[in-house]
């Protein structure tokens, strides 16, 4: 069910390439994406609420150059939790569903799951009925000011810790209407859901009626997630790969403070480049110059011309 973003979300996030900004006024949520543009020298405010430019507007005008837009995007959006176990609401991970709306029918689903103030992108979930069972959802490619394309695929993980086996499991992208009953058998030993929704598709790891999970990828090392540095959230229920997609700036949590990042950032000079040849303080003797040039006719009749149109060889630096 789709509603307010999380309150953990609301404030401003740092990433290699943006900044976010989430937050609410009078029950609406809105997002301001600012892209890290020319290798982080200018910080451009692609997107931001069409109320905004009113609001403020004058202690925050917009900057008209070659980086930006005329007008900025206005992007809306809801957001949904993913549960550990289906149907209860209580049984909460700690993981996120963002629904980005662009103009009138783009739209992009972004998973995401946040531990200890970051924000991660690839990661699972301990499913509560299905001891062993992580499953997985797809990894989007973040929160964009367009859409992003569909990913045909992910992967869930089955682990028996007590006997050492590993299992990755392949989930492809399908037409087949969602059934949280259905199961799949793993080795005939172990159940897996058949079906898992991510990012609103519905993803099978068996085809058609079938239950017998084929090609299955059996880890050889004694170390899940294809031997990923992951880390979990304190109850052990969601974990992640340790690859930070945004950092929660704990200090600064408003526009205004937004804002001023901008200001400070956009107002850097970068300085300027070394010159190819260091500077020397030479003496080029024009008297000797003027003196070997005397009697080459070339020459002189350049300087004729030079003399005509009100320049002189000097000021030229030859």
């Amino acid at each position: 069910m789709w509603a307010e973003i999380p309150e953990s979300l609301y404030g401003i996030w740092e990433g290699k390439d943006r900044y976010v900004f989430f937050e609410n006024v009078k029950d609406e949520d809105r997002i301001v994406i600012i892209l890290k543009d020319y290798y982080g020298w200018y910080l451009d405010r692609v997107v931001e609420h069409e109320d905004y430019d009113v609001v403020y507007g004058k202690d925050f005008p917009r900057s008209r150059n070659a980086a930006t837009t005329k007008k900025s995007i206005f992007v809306a959006l809801d957001s949904t939790p993913l549960w550990l176990s289906e149907g209860n609401s209580n049984d909460f991970s700690g993981a996120y569903e963002l629904k980005l709306i662009y103009g009138k029918s783009d739209v992009s689903y972004v998973p995401f799951a946040i531990i200890d103030g970051k924000m991660y992108l690839e990661f699972w979930i301990s499913d509560a009925e299905q001891t062993g069972f992580w499953k997985g959802n797809v990894v989007s490619e973040g929160i964009k000011v367009s859409d992003q394309k569909e990913q045909e695929e992910l992967f869930s993980w089955f682990i028996d810790e007590q006997n050492n086996k590993f299992y990755k499991i392949r989930y492809w992208k399908t037409q087949m209407d969602y059934d949280s009953e259905l199961q799949a058998v793993l080795e005939s030993e172990y159940y897996v859901s058949k079906h898992i929704i991510s990012a609103q598709n519905t993803y099978t790891c068996v085809p058609g009626r079938r239950v017998n999970i084929r090609n299955i990828d059996k880890t050889p090392v004694s170390i899940p997630f294809d031997g990923k540095d992951v880390l979990y959230n304190e109850e052990k229920t969601l974990c992640a790969v340790n690859n930070v997609y945004l950092n929660r700036l704990a200090d600064k949590n408003t526009f205004e403070q937004l804002m001023e990042i901008v200001r400070i950032q956009n107002s850097r000079r970068k300085p300027d480049p070394p010159p190819l040849f260091p500077p020397k303080d030479l003496d080029f003797h024009w008297d000797l110059i003027d003196y070997l040039e005397k009697d080459d006719a070339l020459i002189q009749e350049v300087r004729k011309r030079q003399k005509e149109f009100g320049v002189r060889g000097k000021d030229i630096g030859r």
